[in-house]
């Protein structure tokens, strides 16, 4: 988990957390299907505890735009 905090200490500070935190929600799916905004990072280790997540490449872009 990325936080310090585990999920059973967690605090949810939004509707779509406590509805998560409850049980009432128990897939990404549901939110997705609901249009429900994830706002809290517990919300994904609690819906995905297995996810890993890995940076491939970071590139800095420059945006070239017309002078006049």
């Amino acid at each position: 988990m990325s936080s310090t905090v585990s999920i059973e200490e967690w605090i949810p500070k939004t509707k779509v957390g406590m509805l998560v935190k409850e049980g009432k929600i128990t897939s990404i799916d549901q939110l997705f299907e609901m249009n429900l905004p994830i706002r809290e990072i517990e919300i994904v280790d609690a819906l995905l505890p297995n996810l890993k997540h890995e940076i491939v490449n970071v590139n800095l872009v420059q945006r070239q735009t017309d002078s006049p």
